[in-house]
């Protein structure tokens, strides 16, 4: 036998204890919730280090119809999935003594991501602040790029359209520098940092591109958004 079928062999073993320990066996009886709690049991204990706010873990419910059933020994929990696991798991649950019965429980694994969302209502042209915003946990498959995870990069910009409390805000949402705007204009000059003053001639938000005119000669650049009110330009 392998090292690395001992090693597995092992791992379940004491698997299997600790469930002995977590789920007594004096009744030796298993109802559907017992069973669905030690499908969990199970899955977390193979996906092994998780940050509990970043997973979601849940059994999906038994057909209503099945009944109580009872085991002598430690059922054996097994399943052809290894993790990384996909969004679904089954698992086999089997007692192997005389009743010899089988049930297939579905696990759901669901990855989660933080996403900043509007906790009231934001109208266009509105400032927002940190009162206008929290972070909630998403699925990861629903999280689009577009999405944002600091809701600290959003303080100070304008809301280019009306936003409802609880939908997530997305870059093309806002602009950190308006048309009209007054903004900060800076460009490195051989190791020197200048800064000067103009005025946006268009909406724009973090890493994007848009013209801006110098107050003080009237020349139109090109700058790049880099923050609140704030343009890189390259000389």
């Amino acid at each position: 036998m392998s090292l690395l079928k001992k090693v597995r062999r092992y791992s379940v073993f004491y698997f299997v204890a600790s469930l002995c320990l977590a789920f007594p066996l004096h009744a030796k009886i298993f109802n559907k919730d017992l069973l669905q709690e030690m499908a969990v049991s199970y899955v977390t204990t193979k996906i092994g280090d998780i940050d509990n706010n970043k997973m979601q873990i849940s059994a999906l419910p038994l057909d209503s119809r099945i009944p109580d059933r009872n085991c002598d020994m430690a059922p054996e929990l097994s399943t052809n999935s290894e993790p990384p696991f996909n969004r679904q798991v089954t698992l086999q649950i089997k007692c192997n003594d005389a009743q010899n019965w089988a049930q297939y429980v579905h696990v759901r694994v669901i990855e989660m991501a933080p996403v900043v969302v509007a906790s009231s209502n934001l109208t266009r042209g509105e400032v927002i602040t940190s009162s206008h915003l929290s972070v909630e946990m998403k699925p990861t498959h629903f999280v689009r790029i577009q999405y944002l995870d600091d809701p600290k990069m959003l303080i100070g910009s304008r809301s280019k359209r009306n936003i409802r409390s609880g939908m997530p805000i997305l870059l093309s949402h806002i602009c950190m520098v308006c048309k009209g705007d007054s903004v900060n204009i800076y460009a490195n000059l051989k190791g020197l940092k200048i800064k000067t003053s103009g005025v946006a001639l268009e909406d724009g938000t973090i890493g994007e591109q848009i013209r801006v005119k110098n107050k003080k000669t009237g020349k139109v650049l090109n700058a790049r958004v880099d923050g609140v009110e704030s343009v890189q330009v390259n000389i």
